[in-house]
């Protein structure tokens, strides 16, 4: 019961309806008196916190050590207890994705600050090529053939002079004729992005001129064509290749919206004979992902815990493997009812398939990120 009086007023204030008692029994809004003092508005926002807190708690242990028990109950109608399947795995892919990707940026900036740091030292400890060459002492005779081959070049204002020391100079210091000069301009090379439709047209404006100028029958087809076009925009980025690779990983998680969907058309054809509604194996899809997600964040938690005392990431990637494949199992045999030796060829089925949608989900994305980036 609310701390705040109720109004005395028997119409909801959302949407109109009447209200017999404390909420309305139409959208669900409580009928109190809406000038509510801070501490009132406080203690409500952390109720309502404490409430989600308890179901999503009250979700995750059934979720995880009963496996298909879950979206049994769910199906069955009792679902005041737990979380939406959907709001539920939106919840733990947006922190799954988080630590993912966010822990690979991490260990790519780690690993170029230690690139980096290494470089410089390399600097400061080894010598530069040019000190360590021997200087080589020219006789009498070669510095007069030197003389000699320059003889006919004008001496205004000490122009074959000049040349002559400065000829000298080089044959000395042992560096070779191809080395050139010392200083070098620019920094790294920029890293293009390699593809085998290679052009030498380093805008799109002229590309297209080049392409009108041919004959039809020799211009690009359509799918060259918009390649072409993509990867000289592509190369305006500073490294198209990393630019690419940041825009793909960021649409796997929308790729995930695709997949699940898919998944669980699979679920409808392979237990067709069980009768069972398509919302019901999306249910069961967006469980088993959930589930997954968390024994992978669950693992990753445990190996940074575990790095802290001993290296023991392998045997925790094996058994969260192993628990992965227990579950699918465990959960298949739960939610359908099949026997043991029907679930298990199933479950090989179902590997092949899914390996099949995931193939063709990739491809998507990669397809979206080329198009979008």
């Amino acid at each position: 019961m609310s701390s705040v009086k109720l109004r005395k007023e028997k119409d909801c204030l959302n949407c109109g309806h009447i209200v017999e008692e404390h909420f309305c029994p139409k959208c669900g809004q409580e009928n109190i008196v809406t000038k509510e003092d801070a501490f009132h508005m406080v203690t409500h926002a952390i109720a309502d916190y404490f409430h989600f807190e308890h179901k999503f708690f009250g979700t995750i242990g059934p979720l995880l050590l009963k496996p298909g028990r879950l979206t049994k109950e769910y199906v069955a109608g009792k679902r005041m207890s737990s979380i939406h399947p959907i709001r539920l795995y939106i919840f733990i892919s947006i922190v799954f994705f988080l630590v993912v990707l966010g822990g690979k940026k991490f260990g790519e900036n780690s690993e170029a600050n230690e690139d980096r740091k290494s470089t410089a030292d390399t600097t400061k400890t080894v010598p530069k090529p040019q000190d360590t060459l021997a200087k080589k002492k020219l006789t009498a005779e070669e510095i007069s053939e030197i003389k000699e081959s320059l003889r006919y070049v004008p001496n205004a204002n000490g122009l074959r002079d000049s040349i002559i020391k400065k000829t000298i100079e080089e044959a000395t210091s042992g560096k070779k004729e191809n080395e050139g000069a010392s200083i070098r301009f620019g920094g790294k090379k920029k890293k293009g992005f390699s593809n085998k439709w290679a052009t030498k047209d380093t805008s799109v404006v002229q590309y297209e001129r080049n392409q009108a100028s041919l004959a039809k029958d020799k211009r690009d087809g359509f799918i060259k064509h918009y390649f072409i076009k993509r990867t000289i925009e592509l190369e305006k980025y500073e490294n198209p290749e990393e630019k690419f690779l940041e825009d793909f990983l960021h649409n796997i998680p929308k790729m995930m919206f695709l997949l699940l969907p898919m998944f669980a058309l699979i679920l409808k054809l392979v237990y067709i004979s069980k009768k069972r509604y398509y919302y019901e194996h999306l249910i069961y899809s967006f469980h088993l992902h959930s589930a997954i997600f968390l024994s992978i964040l669950a693992t990753m938690l445990l190996q940074w815990l575990f790095s802290f005392i001993y290296e023991i990431d392998a045997w925790l990637g094996i058994l969260c493997g192993i628990y992965i494949i227990w579950y699918i199992y465990r959960s298949l045999r739960t939610f359908y009812g099949s026997t043991r030796w029907i679930t298990v060829l199933k479950m090989f089925f179902l590997s092949f398939a899914y390996n099949i949608v995931l193939t063709i989900c990739f491809l998507v994305v990669i397809a979206v990120s080329f198009v979008t980036i």
